[in-house]
């Protein structure tokens, strides 16, 4: 098997006493034994090895698993829980693994999905009874009633989210820039997404600046979504709306603004994230991640914070809160791979060229995003 048939597999999925015996390890006990056997059983040829921590020895509120692709390492954690219901879980992870992967999905995501729906169907049957004896059958069907309900964007593109540029008008109010003016020059330097918000003037004067916005967007293909204000958004016929945690809630949106629209969320916990997914969120914005002074009495997250939640959803994650040149490596360089996108805001909309400014922090992200999208050529900038 391991001369003829591994090197024939893209993925290997083996258990811990199961690696042990294709490692030639007695004992995998930790992590490090995890990575260890994942580099041995690389050897025999397959794209990738998963080696499962389920069976780890020591008890915590994690479990984790390793993939390796003969460079790189990827630890997928998640939570344990207390259920009977787990008879089968190793094959519908490699079978989730699979259809992910058919779908055309690199294989870390394909795994982060195919966990996330093991750590859901685990969850959902916990206290269920399900078939005779000791331990019961995973549920497999937990998902069809809420999925035939949850209805997303069908043309959403995650990788619009890579540089997420966040315009407040009352910055460029001080800068004696208007709106339009301010989205040219993101898009110019490189945004590709922009959000829209304004929370110091009334509906009118706020319509007349998306309106103007939207023309911009649209000549240039660039999505652009209306902060909060859903009936700014339908009115000036804007591509989606960002909504905050007190705002309108996502399934009432989704309701009025059907499957063509953009819906993304303001997010600070693992649980309102799995919220955004269930009421059919499209991405979710995550942060602060540092101190920011657009939020002066806003609690941090932290990169800890911002890693989790990306870790406990499949929902893309943007990051957000005081992200500048000087930081923005270290949120990208060990990045989870949920983490499609950061969003800037006063590192950009605060100064008086924008372009600029947008042109040096996009020249930063894009390294880290090679794979996924090609760094747009930018052929000036305004003035």
């Amino acid at each position: 098997m391991c001369k003829k048939l591994l090197p024939l597999a893209d993925i290997v999925t083996p258990n811990l006493p199961e690696a042990a015996l294709l490692s030639g390890k007695v004992h995998l006990r930790t992590c490090i034994d995890m990575h260890e056997a994942a580099k041995i059983i690389k050897d025999f040829g397959p794209r990738y090895v998963l080696v499962k921590g389920g069976h780890l020895d020591h008890v915590s509120a994690e479990n984790v698993d390793v993939l390796y692709d003969g460079e790189t390492f990827w630890d997928f954690h998640g939570t344990w829980v207390e259920t009977m219901n787990t008879h089968g879980t190793g094959c519908t992870l490699a079978s989730c693994i699979a259809a992910e992967m058919a779908k055309g999905n690199p294989v870390p995501v394909a795994v982060q999905a195919a966990k996330d729906y093991i750590q859901r169907a685990l969850e959902h049957s916990k206290n269920m009874k399900i078939a005779k004896g000791l331990h019961g059958p995973l549920d497999h069907f937990f998902s069809f009633p809420e999925y035939s309900k949850i209805s997303r964007c069908k043309g959403f593109q995650t990788n619009s989210l890579r540089l997420y540029a966040v315009i407040d008008l009352g910055m460029k109010r001080r800068w004696q820039c208007s709106a339009a003016e301010a989205l040219r020059c993101a898009i110019e330097g490189g945004a590709t997404i922009v959000h829209l918000r304004d929370k110091e003037t009334g509906a009118v004067d706020f319509l007349k600046k998306a309106e103007s916005c939207v023309e911009v967007s649209r000549k240039s293909r660039i999505p652009l979504l209306i902060n909060d204000r859903l009936d700014i958004a339908m009115v000036c016929e804007a591509d989606g709306v960002h909504l905050e945690q007190s705002g309108l809630p996502v399934k009432q949106a989704r309701r009025l603004l059907g499957s063509d629209k953009i819906i993304g969320v303001s997010c600070k916990s693992i649980e309102q994230a799995q919220k955004a997914y269930e009421d059919g969120a499209d991405y979710v914005v995550c942060g602060p991640v540092y101190p920011t002074t657009t939020e002066e009495n806003s609690i941090t997250v932290g990169l800890d914070g911002l890693y989790a939640i990306c870790r406990a959803t499949s929902l893309p994650v943007v990051a957000i809160g005081g992200i500048n040149a000087s930081n923005v490596e270290e949120i990208l360089t060990e990045k989870p791979t949920t983490l499609h996108g950061i969003a800037v805001v006063s590192e950009l909309f605060d100064k008086p060229d924008i372009c600029k400014a947008m042109q040096e922090l996009a020249g930063m992200i894009y390294g880290f995003f090679h794979d996924e999208v090609e760094k747009p050529l930018v052929h000036h900038c305004c003035m």
